[in-house]
């Protein structure tokens, strides 16, 4: 997202100086594994339920005080900026990975098989994330560096902060990662069972999405357009942002 020339120059030199503010934003909408709320109060949508308002928008209503970036700290905006990113990402998962291919897809009579691809698919994606998270040494001292204070009306700072530090534990240590560990346990299956689904999708050989790496890339070419139009319209809100960036290039 930051890598993007599709956000105004000063937008994105608000982002990039307040990069740990902005990471943290964009996985915080998970929270729910700290602070053990229902994940549509952190999530602001229900697969179960039609909705004409998007995830990003039910946010902003349900939270007027951070609605304008104007009135936030340049670290609280940009948190902001990546809670909104992680909404965009999240729902357009559901609407174009999650139920076309699995919840409505050929596992959809049975509802733990669906489930247990699906996961063991975000497993894979997990670790290819990691892999690329590993090559950039600034982000844990980024993270590390982010200090919420009443970021969320939702969910306290010491929750936050939980969240940051289970976040930076498994990023300087990879033998901590606990993704497949928290998807076995909520779907009460041995690990070994998404890592054989797991294993199957690193080899190629994975039956249950033919198209993988197509559908993949259409996923993430519609959430990189959506996250931008999001960030368009939020920081284009009767902004003046003269008072940050004074004296940038």
């Amino acid at each position: 997202m930051l890598a993007t020339a599709d956000l105004p120059s000063a937008v994105l030199h608000i982002l990039r100086d307040a990069w740990g503010a902005f990471l943290l934003g964009s996985t915080a909408g998970d929270v729910q594994v700290i602070t053990g709320q229902p994940r549509a109060a952190t999530h602001f949508y229900r697969l179960s339920e039609p909705h004409e308002r998007s995830a990003a928008e039910r946010f902003l209503m349900a939270c007027p005080e951070l609605a304008n970036p104007e009135q936030l700290s340049p670290a609280h905006a940009a948190f902001v900026s990546g809670y909104l990113v992680h909404l965009v990402w999240d729902e357009i998962w559901a609407r174009d990975i999650f139920i076309p291919c699995y919840r409505d897809g050929p596992l959809r009579a049975e509802h733990l098989a669906y489930h247990l691809h699906h996961n063991a698919l975000r497993v894979h994606l997990d670790w290819e994330a990691y892999e690329q998270l590993r090559s950039m040494p600034r982000l844990v001292p980024a993270l590390c560096g982010v200090t919420p204070d009443g970021w969320l009306p939702f969910a306290t700072s010491s929750a936050l902060l939980a969240w940051r530090d289970w976040l930076v534990e498994q990023l300087v240590d990879p033998t901590k990662i606990q993704t497949s560990k928290v998807f076995a346990e909520r779907l009460q299956v041995p690990i070994e069972a998404l890592k054989t689904v797991v294993d199957e999708i690193d080899a190629g050989v994975y039956g249950q999405l033919p198209n993988l790496a197509s559908s993949l890339a259409d996923y993430e070419a519609a959430a990189s357009a959506e996250s931008v139009a999001v960030l368009l319209r939020y920081w284009g809100i009767g902004l003046d942002l003269g008072h940050w960036t004074k004296g940038l290039p």
